[in-house]
């Protein structure tokens, strides 16, 4: 069975290669991972993945972003973002949880709202505003 530092091929929708270019909207299923270069946008409800050669220059829209590589852009992680050893990142990231490891390069901003999350609070309000005082 093929494995892709810990990732089985039935985990895998899709894989890109270093060498491989593509330049628009990557839509995918399940587990994508890049090691390749994307500009554009990247859609999914799951994982994506920017290997250690990954080079991605796009807007991100996933469940969960895992980066080694290279991203600029900006990059929303509907349940998480991953900024791994080795990676540098300069972007905007939105996401309820966010994991820097030590090694790690981050340049630009974030928001760990709920409201950036897309969640609300227990009385139905918009997240984001003062706790009732009681």
């Amino acid at each position: 069975m093929l494995k892709i530092k810990g990732i089985s091929a039935e985990e895998l929708n899709g894989f890109m290669d270093q060498g491989t270019e593509f330049e628009g909207e990557l839509r995918f299923k399940d587990t994508f991972r890049i090691d390749g270069s994307v500009k554009g946008r990247i859609v999914s409800d799951n994982t994506l993945i920017v290997g250690e050669s990954g080079r991605v220059d796009a807007e991100i829209v996933c469940g969960v972003v895992s980066i080694r590589g290279t991203v600029s852009g900006s990059v929303h992680g509907r349940e998480r973002i991953e900024l791994l050893a080795g990676s540098r990142v300069q972007a905007t990231l939105v996401s309820p949880k966010l994991l820097i490891e030590d090694g790690a390069f981050f340049q630009g901003q974030c928001d760990m709202s709920q409201k950036a999350a897309g969640g609300e609070t227990k009385d139905g309000a918009a997240a984001g505003g003062k706790p009732a005082l009681g």
